[in-house]
């Protein structure tokens, strides 16, 4: 018998978050609109609280063949309560000089009153000002394992799960909030099974089926908005989403050359009913992003991993004691979205109502945030005596889809391209106590962020320098 049990909570207190929007004038300088700033204190609350029990049960089928029975319960609750308060400083009738001052001034005192500005407060004038959500989940699992055959290993398990979330918007000054509460009710099975044929000593074949879901999380349901610093735009969540069920299978096999090394060749499909994916919302002036259930999505692929020491090409005191390291890995994804002309989305911008999904998705376009190539090599060595490891890390992901366009409009492409990272860290021992000092370059090729949208020609919508960064720590334990 084995047991659990977890608690966790996350707090969040976000005061004096600012923002101000600037405008490029005829004359080539920029200035602030007098009404696109605003000043948001918010606060968040989140616990998870979780436990289960795993019963286990082990059968001889022979001096050399095993099977394990398995049964289990387990249960998961996430709370979550959220607050925001918005003000913006707001005026009309402003020249273009009382504009180009510098924001101190622009906000300070002296510029406040009739015929200036004035502080106004404007909490939920552009979603919930709060919300309360939670979600509970109830499940019951059982597993069979066994040898079949000498070489032969299989595993077949269902789970049922009962499952409840919920968000509700809240209004803070006691009126009645115009957005519609989430609720969602669901009962799975969920099957899964494996079967693995090793074939040699250290090679086997291992083929994986099962379902799976996919819930959308508080923020994708909570119609309350927020800034993402590295887009630079608003997001808001739709209430209207539901959860996604997956169909997972997959072959691999896998050669253990030696121990912690290995090379691994992996075929994988996935079928996706109703996955989440973001859209850019249709709000005028201002660019707004959100969530929908796209109708339906399929995606395969082949992945390459391969992990190898050897021993230091080179002899003397830097050479000495050294064992290197060579890891790669790569995939390939094909990916596309199910559109049929009958299929109906549910969007925020019209309050639920259903819409054609083809007014905001593509038949056969490629499943957002995934990239056709990605690519992972680390390079660096190990050193057991003087407790020293060195890690060159290159990471390339091919251009990708960041957001659905507006209706009739192009998808958003970010181009992730090529990072190069540096890790270094050294265990030493001084005053009678053990340290390890740590070194991290990120980003040494100074990679920028682009993202675009293209049809005939090319318009960067967000392109700016992510900038190479370095941190230096030192630790020890008391």
């Amino acid at each position: 018998m084995n047991w659990r049990g977890a608690w966790a909570r996350s707090t969040r207190d976000a005061p004096y978050e600012k923002t101000i929007r600037y405008s490029i004038g005829d004359d080539g300088v920029a200035f602030h609109e007098g009404q696109r700033n605003s000043t948001s204190f918010s606060e968040l609350t989140d616990d998870v609280v979780s436990g289960g029990i795993d019963l286990s049960y082990d059968v001889a089928l022979s001096n050399l063949r095993d099977m394990t029975f398995t049964v289990g319960a387990e249960t998961y609750e996430n709370t979550r309560e959220a607050e925001q308060r918005i003000f913006s400083f707001q005026g009309s009738g402003l020249s273009p000089e009382f504009q180009r001052q510098r924001v101190d001034f622009f906000f300070a005192d002296f510029n406040q009153g009739p015929g200036l500005i004035r502080l106004v407060e404007t909490t939920g004038g552009g979603g919930a000002a709060a919300y309360d959500a939670e979600l509970t989940v109830n499940a019951a699992y059982a597993q069979v394992e066994a040898d079949i055959l000498p070489l032969v290993s299989g595993s077949v398990g269902v789970r049922y799960e009962e499952a409840e979330q919920t968000v509700v918007s809240r209004d803070l000054f006691g009126g009645v909030t115009p957005f519609q509460p989430t609720v969602l009710e669901n009962e799975y099975w969920l099957p899964a099974a494996t079967l693995t044929w090793n074939f040699a000593e250290d090679m086997q074949f291992r083929f994986g089926a099962s379902q799976t879901i996919g819930r959308p999380q508080f923020r994708e349901l909570a119609p309350q908005q927020y800034l993402d610093p590295d887009s630079d735009r608003l997001f808001i969540g739709n209430p209207f989403l539901t959860d996604s069920e997956l169909l997972n299978l997959d072959l691999r096999y896998e050669w253990y050359f030696q121990r912690d090394q290995y090379v691994t060749a992996g075929l994988f499909y996935k079928d996706i009913d109703r996955p989440v994916e973001s859209v850019i919302n249709d709000t005028g002036s201002v660019t707004q992003q959100t969530y929908l259930n796209a109708p339906g999505a399929e995606l395969w692929g082949i992945e390459l991993d391969v992990k190898k020491y050897f021993d230091s090409p080179m002899t003397g005191a830097f050479w000495d004691g050294k064992r290197w390291l060579v890891q790669a890995n790569y995939t390939y994804v094909q990916s596309e979205l199910r559109v049929g002309a009958d299929d109906e989305v549910f969007p925020l911008s019209g309050n639920g109502t259903s819409q054609p999904a083809t007014n905001f998705f593509t038949d056969g376009a490629r499943l957002q945030g995934q990239s056709e190539h990605l690519a992972n090599l680390q390079f660096g060595w190990e050193d057991d005596i003087v407790g020293s490891q060195a890690t060159i890390l290159v990471n390339y992901a091919s251009e990708r889809s960041s957001a659905r366009g507006r209706p009739g409009e192009p998808d958003l492409i970010q181009e992730p391209g090529v990072m190069l990272d540096f890790v270094y860290r050294r265990d030493f021992g001084a005053f009678g106590r053990d340290f390890s000092f740590g070194l991290e370059l990120r980003n040494l090729l100074n990679t920028e962020f682009q993202e675009y949208q293209e049809l005939g020609q090319r318009v960067d919508i967000n392109r700016y320098d992510l900038g190479a960064s370095g941190s230096i720590s030192l630790s020890t334990s008391f």
